[in-house]
């Protein structure tokens, strides 16, 4: 039998299209003869999309439901899932488009291959802009799949990589700490009444 495939969907205010869209990729599971694992992300949503969402996924146990409490979009949505789920080769939606079954489902029955993923790195997106030095930043990814929408398709095969360390030099010192201690004088300096000062 295939591997079980995850499919990210990004959803934000999709109340009236969620419960068929989420009903849809289960029928479509048994038709393509693939084990999947939807995540659906309410990114930030403020109708009663998460609740959708969390009802059937009590109806359906390979369904998970995540949520981010503001607006924060494709890349967010994605590093919750890696870190949440612990999957890194997902096919995700990338959430401005409608969800087209018949679309997905030719990418799963097309024999496309994880190893064929597009591959996250901090070398291939150090040109990208700000927030480039981080392995799979949130603007990087989601222009990529902006830009997979445009090429035909709102449904592509990623690989989701850790992030980057930081190349930040840690302070020992706490900055607001060592500001203060050379700006206020000593408790000392003044006369304490406690201490027998005037």
């Amino acid at each position: 039998m295939n591997p079980a495939v995850t499919i990210v969907l990004p959803v934000h205010n999709a109340q009236r299209t969620l419960r068929s869209s989420l009903l849809g990729l289960m029928e479509l599971a048994e038709t393509t003869g693939r084990r999947i694992q939807v995540a659906v992300v309410d990114d930030g949503s403020t109708d009663a999309t998460y609740e959708i969402a969390c009802e059937l996924a009590s109806e359906f146990p390979q369904l998970q439901v995540l949520r981010q409490p503001y607006q924060r979009g494709l890349g967010a949505a994605l590093e919750q899932v890696r870190t949440r789920l612990g999957v890194t080769d997902v096919v995700a939606h990338n959430g401005i488009g409608e969800i087209d079954h018949q679309e997905l489902a030719l990418l799963l029955n097309a024999g496309t291959e994880r190893r064929d993923a597009p591959h996250a790195n901090a070398a291939a997106m150090a040109g990208e802009g700000r927030g480039a030095r981080r392995a799979g930043s949130p603007p990087a990814l989601a222009a990529r799949l902006v830009e997979a929408h445009r090429s035909g398709g709102a449904f592509r095969w990623l690989r989701i990589d850790e992030p980057a360390p930081s190349r930040r030099k840690r302070s020992t010192t706490p900055v607001l700490g060592a500001a203060l201690d050379g700006l206020m004088p000593s408790m000392s300096s003044f006369g304490s009444p406690l201490a027998g000062g005037k």
